[in-house]
């Protein structure tokens, strides 16, 4: 089945897409596609009850998920191994990225926050830095690990006063929220006039099929097939946009994500400014933390940098064979 197939029967019965649009065609077994928006819209019709976590096994969200759900069906580290992986590589790309748009000291919340590895770096570099997560187990696992700011339950329920927030992040998060548009309002209401967001979230690229998917290998099929159950809304570059200018951030500036099946990207009520690198190490080195910051960020982009430089010699050598 592709895109342009007419909707079926079935169709108007499954899951609404965010923007309201009633037209859903079939895109595949697991999901149908918005014809308005360009949004790939989960076909499993879970209850809002299945996203809480009243005990911590046997839920969607709870410890199970951090273990079992993560090695055996994604093929993952399970929670306690990525808290070492994510934090010198992912954590420190989504911190770099951040810096050279909101200098430390800023207030910033992580909505899933995981382990706890990034909500930990934020503090370190200077930031006031808080995290939630649906588990209670995750967020006493964060705690212990990292000694951070952590609490249990969807941003709905905090007690946070409007404004209370520079930054609000959402890693790996935003194709998980059952009613997005109402979680994401509401986090609008948390953030200060000058606040932004930070999303990562996989990419859903318009111009494929699901058969193209299949035929080329590509890694976003792990996204979807047999996922449909938690990645709910799978977004592409049109339909972010379109989200976030609803919500009333419009100036979203799309980013070189740490993986390529992702977008990441920020989303703020006008545009940023950008920080020089000057800046960004005098903030940092005011305190002994962010010495230890900026000497991690140094050896993650050197990291980098030797990336790219053996990704162009492989292009090069396979160019002269």
């Amino acid at each position: 089945m592709s895109a342009g197939d007419a909707p079926s029967a079935a169709s108007s019965r499954a899951r609404a897409c965010w923007c309201g649009h009633p037209e859903l065609a079939p895109y595949s077994a697991d999901y149908h596609v918005c014809r308005a928006c360009g949004t790939l819209v989960s076909r499993a019709p879970l209850p809002p009850e299945a996203f809480t976590v009243s005990a911590d096994s046997g839920e969607l969200y709870s410890k199970d998920y951090w273990h079992q759900r993560q090695t055996e069906h994604h093929g993952l580290p399970d929670i306690t191994r990525r808290a070492r992986l994510d934090l010198p590589e992912r954590c420190t790309h989504w911190l770099s990225h951040l810096l050279a748009r909101r200098l430390p000291p800023a207030r910033v919340l992580e909505l899933g926050c995981a382990h706890g590895g990034y909500v930990a770096l934020l503090g370190w570099a200077g930031y006031t830095a808080t995290g939630t997560e649906m588990s209670p187990w995750v967020v006493e696992f964060a705690r212990q690990s990292f000694g951070i700011d952590a609490l249990a339950g969807p941003v709905e329920t905090q007690p946070f006063a409007p404004g209370s927030f520079d930054v609000i992040v959402l890693n790996d998060v935003l194709e998980h929220l059952p009613t997005p548009a109402t979680t994401l309002a509401q986090c609008a209401r948390l953030l200060a006039p000058d606040g932004f967001f930070v999303i990562q979230t996989p990419e859903y690229k318009e111009h494929l099929t699901h058969a193209d998917l299949i035929a080329t290998g590509d890694i976003f099929q792990r996204h979807m097939d047999g996922n449909n159950d938690e990645h709910l809304y799978l977004y592409s570059r049109r339909s972010a946009a379109e989200f976030f200018m609803r919500l009333g951030f419009p100036a979203v500036d799309f980013a070189n994500p740490v993986y390529s099946y992702d977008l990441f990207f920020t989303a703020a009520r006008t545009p940023l400014a950008l920080h020089s690198p000057e800046e960004i190490s005098t903030a940092l080195t005011a305190q002994p933390t962010g010495r230890l910051v900026q000497a991690l960020l140094d050896k993650a982009a050197e990291s980098t940098d030797r990336g790219w430089a053996i990704q162009r010699l492989e292009t090069a050598l396979k160019s002269t064979r």
